[in-house]
């Protein structure tokens, strides 16, 4: 009688542990989604809608319109812009001499 209520306590302390430890499971895989899971999910539809294929079009559209906008100006840069330009074109043409 003690023997088979010693194998019956081992027995129930068996299946005991078996739900103690598929609950912790369940709850650190629920707790990782709910954290580190929703972190990479954001991350994820950050780059998908940064990359869109209408994200790129429009930027794609954007710069065709300022172009056509930059042609039709009688003057593109300001007299210090064009100054500014001039010196660093200079100043890559004479590093470039300098290399041959």
């Amino acid at each position: 009688m003690v023997q088979e209520y010693i194998q019956y306590i081992k027995k129930y302390n068996m299946k005991l542990f078996v739900y103690k430890s598929l609950f912790t499971c369940l709850l650190i895989f629920i707790l990782f989604h709910l954290t580190i899971g929703y972190i990479a999910r954001s991350y994820e539809a950050k780059i998908y809608n940064t990359f869109s294929k209408d994200k790129i079009n429009f930027i794609k559209e954007k710069i065709r319109s300022e172009i056509k906008a930059g042609i039709e100006k009688d003057q593109i840069l300001s007299d210090e812009d064009t100054l500014l330009i001039n010196q660093f074109l200079e100043k890559i043409s004479k590093e470039l001499n300098k290399k041959k």
